[in-house]
């Protein structure tokens, strides 16, 4: 069963559209990353979903309708602004949003006292959040996120704030809710948490689905391959048939589109030929050089759906 649908989802301010004729379905169990530059639409697409926004056009449903505070699935969800409980101290935050979820007042320490455990911050526990690092609050928020075992989990930019350290927590943290079944929407401009954390993603560019997809197909579909050989000797006189660009003395870089099939007869040739071939690396360009081919100035139109 889909826990996420938007079909022809749209969404204006007065003469803006924000979002415009946006589909996609996240099953349950599954893990999504929505990513795009500041603009793009990602956090409207969220608020949208989660009932905060009323679509202009098509449909946002959570679990088969549209998402309410009486709704059957149970949603831990980190705003990209973070609420304001300054003068209240970690537990009894965790405590009161343990309760509002469903907990009893026992279940509810008792997970409160845990979670601050595991994060490093008991010794804050009774302090005023307002003289926590950034970093600490960020803790809190997620906690109060995570605190009564969401069905879906929704994150808008969840590590902001923290250190590489803080950030494993995190992913340790996090994992164990999607081992259980928990489904997750990730917003997120860290293009290794796309790689670490979820299975598919959606890019937004300009409130317009460009691909949507697993995340292996956006690579195959939205990345050039690159190929690179590193080698003793002299190349044959012919190497314009492998199209390769001899960038300096004993490297060269396969320049034109090319797949794996044309990366491993281009070696096989190389060998073939005689050539000492010392290095060879073909690849997928990576998440951070698709944003950016589908971002900077020289990004191509269109849309894609895998």
């Amino acid at each position: 069963m889909n826990v996420i649908n938007a079909q022809n989802l749209s969404k204006r301010f007065g003469t803006h559209e924000a979002l415009s004729d946006i589909n996609f379905a996240l099953p349950a169990g599954e893990s999504l990353s929505v990513v795009g530059p500041n603009g793009s639409g990602k956090t409207t697409l969220v608020r949208c979903l989660l009932g905060l926004l009323a679509p202009s056009g098509g449909l946002a449903s959570i679990s088969g309708k549209p998402y309410s505070s009486a709704h059957h699935v149970r949603v831990g969800y980190l705003p990209e602004e973070r609420g304001n409980f300054q003068r209240d101290s970690p537990l009894d935050v965790l405590r009161l949003f343990g309760r509002l979820r469903g907990l009893n007042h026992k279940d509810a320490s008792t997970r409160s006292y845990e979670y601050l455990e595991e994060v490093g911050l008991m010794r804050q526990a009774r302090s005023r959040i307002q003289t926590l690092s950034n970093g600490q609050q960020q803790k809190v928020h997620l906690g109060l996120t995570f605190i009564a075992d969401p069905d879906l989990l929704v994150l808008d930019e969840p590590t902001r704030g923290f250190d590489p350290v803080n950030q494993g927590l995190f992913r340790d943290h996090l994992q164990r809710h999607l081992q259980r079944g928990a489904t997750l929407l990730l917003v997120t401009n860290q293009m290794h948490e796309v790689e670490e954390l979820t299975k598919k993603v959606l890019f937004l560019r300009k409130g317009r689905l460009h691909f949507f997809g697993q995340n292996h197909s956006a690579k195959e579909h939205l990345g050039r391959r690159t190929t690179e050989v590193t080698y003793t000797g002299q190349l044959p006189k012919d190497i314009e048939r492998w199209n390769l660009n001899v960038r300096e003395p004993g490297k060269a870089v396969m320049e034109q589109e090319h797949g794996l099939h044309d990366a491993n007869r281009l070696l096989a040739g190389l060998l073939a030929a005689g050539v000492e071939v010392t290095d060879f690396n073909s690849r997928l360009a990576n998440f951070e050089e698709i944003f950016m081919s589908i971002y900077g100035d020289s990004a191509a139109t269109g849309s894609l759906v895998a």
